[in-house]
């Protein structure tokens, strides 16, 4: 019964929780915890589980953890150098939001958090506000606004046109920003933990060039993935596709940044050097992703989250367009992967169109939309990218569920208001 394991996963977040803010064990053997109990309450083997855990562990490390590392590395580049403290000084976050949002256009989620590390550690000093800020926005990106690859896949499924969804899109991301907004000043406040470097101007400019290239290495990635090819197929495709690649991504901003604000003059990149430093620093979060990855492996490999969510597409198709946000919610909660929840609701949308009064270019586009909605509305431990957020802003699981997952579903609230009023315009 897929409800009864979904209510056994539930009472292991629980516990989860518990084991963290008490006993302060680290995520990533919490994780392997997690996906142990879960397989012995199913009943299963913990050797085939095992070799389920080690395949999501590696594709998620070869998919976000060399991205986390790079940002990581190109951030303590920039505490050192004194580039941070500069703009520290100077900036003080303004416009993070957009910057954050622009960032979510790339190729997933954690990847977009990941490049935005060293712009991070340079907006200021409240490590939780601007944490919250960023992932906020990275929320309303990916989820709504193409080229991200949530409203991608959706439209490569669903048939829509992109121009469609662009426009839609736009109108339901800048309120989720505005929540996000909201509700990042209401966060609790922490201070970063910096190194006490002087200003240096002369490698302030590294870390603009580094952060943007970083940024639009990911982009260029989401451009290549849509299926209409906007840019070229081909040579030209397969090139796009490989700028967003995590090795791709390590190289590029760490030689940049090294050679922009002095790595290479002061040993930054040497086994014991300040790139060095940052590794160890994300090592971590490294792990947590990693083993985050092998419990969804273990999770989506149950099949209950595809049940869960075919008995949510039986609503009546009075409610509409919460249909499908509800499907992609259901799914992203029980499994924890944002892609998968948007590939099966949209799949299961496909017949279930023209009942919901959404068989036209518009009410296509609408769909689509409140699919990545609903996929970016329940982040929470069985999830790389809630760590991630968790570790950007300084918080513990339980107050991560409060403000990374209950702001994520504030934000998927008001996505769904928005496109219920343009449903009925359209």
């Amino acid at each position: 019964m897929p409800e009864l394991n979904a209510f056994i996963l539930l009472a292991i977040i629980v516990v989860m929780v518990v084991m963290d803010s008490k006993l302060r064990i680290m995520p990533f053997l919490l994780l392997i915890l997690a996906t142990a109990a879960f397989t012995l309450s199913q009943g299963g083997s913990l050797p085939w589980t095992s070799k389920e855990f080690n395949t999501g562990f590696g594709q998620t490390i070869a998919a976000a953890g060399l991205a986390i590392l790079a940002g990581a590395m190109v951030a303590r580049l920039a505490e050192e150098s004194g580039a941070a403290t500069y703009w520290r000084k100077r900036w003080k976050g303004r416009g993070l939001s957009l910057i954050a949002a622009i960032a979510g256009l790339g190729g997933t989620p954690m990847g977009a958090l990941a490049v935005l590390t060293p712009v991070l550690r340079a907006a200021g000093t409240d490590r939780t506000r601007l944490g919250l800020k960023a992932s906020y926005a990275v929320n309303a990106a990916q989820g709504c606004l193409v080229p991200s690859p949530l409203p991608i896949a959706g439209l490569a499924i669903l048939g829509g046109d992109w121009r469609w969804a662009l426009g839609l899109g736009v109108l339901v991301a800048v309120p989720q920003m505005a929540v996000g907004v909201a509700l990042a000043r209401r966060s609790p406040m922490s201070e970063i933990d910096a190194p006490t470097v002087p200003p240096s101007r002369r490698a302030a400019p590294g870390l603009v060039l580094a952060g943007a290239l970083l940024i639009a290495l990911i982009i260029a990635q989401s451009l290549g993935q849509m299926p209409s090819e906007p840019l070229g197929g081909g040579n030209t495709r397969e090139g796009l596709l490989g700028l967003g690649r995590p090795m791709i991504l390590l190289l590029t901003g760490l030689i940049v940044a090294a050679i922009t604000m002095g790595g290479f003059r002061r040993n930054g990149l040497s086994e014991t050097g300040w790139a060095a430093q940052g590794g160890r620093e994300a090592l971590g979060i490294f792990l947590a992703v990693g083993a985050a990855g092998g419990f969804q492996m273990m999770l989506h490999n149950t099949g209950m989250a595809a049940l869960i969510s075919e008995r949510v597409a039986a609503l009546p198709p009075s409610l509409g367009i919460a249909i499908p946000f509800l499907v992609a919610l259901a799914s992203r909660l029980v499994q924890g992967s944002a892609l998968t929840a948007t590939i099966t609701a949209a799949g299961m949308m496909q017949p279930l169109l023209a009942p919901l009064g959404l068989d036209s270019e518009a009410g296509r586009a609408l769909a689509v939309i409140a699919i990545g909605t609903g996929a970016m509305a329940g982040p929470h431990l069985n999830d790389g990218y809630f760590w991630l957020s968790c570790h950007h802003a300084g918080l513990r699981a339980a107050q991560g569920l409060r403000w990374v997952t209950g702001g994520a579903l504030a934000q998927g609230a008001m996505g769904l208001a928005v496109l219920a009023a343009l449903a009925a315009l359209v």
